[in-house]
């Protein structure tokens, strides 16, 4: 930006130089004049290098009416009524407040600039009207009009442009941030995925195999004294071993990275259909609605209740069928569950209905359970801020 600044300077110099020389040889002037054109030369110069300094645009319109000023004198000051090399450094101004000046600083000051270049045209009518003089100032001032036009124009163009780049900028950046925020999210479901499976492996697995030690011990000191009672609890301690040996394999399931869950309509089928033919459970999937993209917190909640369900479905309900409905809505999402197991009188919830529940609240969702001629589950998910458009 500098050094474009300064390259314009010196082309400034350069063509007003001329320009200066130019009206010089065209005056004709003394002496004396000639210092006065000189002197008022270099305070426009002057002026030039002064407002390559100044930050404020009021000081900076100040000085490009300053600069009005003084070519106006230089005008005063001439031996002819127009001198058309004058006329250029007001076209100068126009160019230059355009490209330093806010568009609409830049288009009063320039209408200022024609009104003050058309003063000695007036004056020429005044003294001598004819065709020839006033199609001459008609020229000139439609010249000027048509060059504060092209230049607003110009400043326009540039503004908007400049608009663009940053909203341009903002929305990468804002990208950027919703891309942390989906990451961030993610990992948070990790880290909440991890805390349910250290609960269930401390307070299921854990509580199993403290029983089973137990028992082992009691069976060790009835070897010798009973030893039918013994083995009635030896087959007892292998049903409870198979038990918990399910546990760990269902733990190490559920420890497989979160990216190999998947989203959307396959990943939940998949699993569904994976989980049926390794249990035998009949399990109707029925989707609703146009599939959305949501974010992985939303697909590992999802998931990991359907996973929940079924997998409780046969433990504790000793169901053969489930039905699964799953209705996609513009903001939310709605999940049926319903089983024919035995159900319960009172519902306990227990780890995985705990950790269910906490899922679903961390996005701000709910869940009901029911256990009308079998267990029933009902989640409602808002989609404001998990949705991904």
């Amino acid at each position: 930006m500098f050094e474009n600044q300064k390259k314009f300077y010196l082309l400034k110099i350069l063509i007003v130089s001329i320009l200066f020389y130019g009206a010089v040889i065209y005056e004709n002037i003394s002496l004396q004049r000639l210092y006065i054109f000189i002197g008022i030369f270099f305070l426009y110069l002057a002026m030039s290098f002064i407002r390559s300094k100044i930050k404020n645009e009021k000081i900076m319109t100040l000085s490009f009416l300053i600069d009005v000023m003084l070519v106006f004198s230089v005008e005063y000051y001439s031996r002819y009524l127009i001198n058309y090399f004058f006329h250029f450094f007001y076209v100068l101004i126009l160019i230059e407040s355009s490209m330093i000046l806010s568009r609409k600083r830049s288009l009063i000051l320039g209408a200022v600039v024609i009104l003050v270049s058309m003063i000695k045209y007036i004056i020429l009518l005044y003294y001598k009207a004819n065709l020839g003089n006033i199609s001459q100032m008609l020229f000139f001032a439609l010249i000027n009009i048509s060059i504060l036009l092209i230049v607003n124009f110009a400043q326009y163009y540039r503004e908007e442009k400049e608009k663009k780049d940053k909203l341009y900028k903002e929305l990468l950046t804002t990208h950027r941030k919703l891309k942390e925020y989906s990451q961030r999210i993610e990992e948070l479901a990790t880290i909440e995925e991890r805390n349910r499976i250290a609960r269930d492996l401390h307070d299921t697995i854990g509580h199993s195999m403290t029983g089973m030690i137990m028992e082992i011990e009691m069976i060790d000191c009835m070897l010798d004294e009973n030893t039918d009672e013994a083995k009635k609890m030896l087959s007892k301690l292998k049903v409870e071993a198979r038990d918990g040996l399910a546990n760990v394999r269902e733990v190490v399931e559920t420890l497989k990275p979160n990216s190999d869950i998947g989203s959307g309509f396959e990943a939940i089928k998949n699993m569904v259909d994976s989980f049926s033919k390794k249990t035998g459970l009949n399990v109707q999937l029925n989707f609703h609605g146009e599939v959305l993209n949501t974010t992985p917190s939303i697909d590992i909640v999802l998931h990991r209740t359907i996973q929940e369900a079924l997998t409780n479905s046969v433990r504790h309900g000793k169901a053969t069928n489930v039905e699964i409905n799953l209705e996609y809505k513009k903001n939310s999402i709605i999940l049926n569950i319903k089983d024919n197991g035995v159900g319960c009188g009172c519902i306990e919830k227990g780890f995985g209905l705990k950790s269910m529940e906490e899922r679903i609240n961390s996005l701000k969702g709910r869940v009901k359970f029911g256990c009308c001629n079998g267990f029933k589950i009902d989640v409602f998910l808002p989609l404001e801020v998990d949705r991904l458009d």
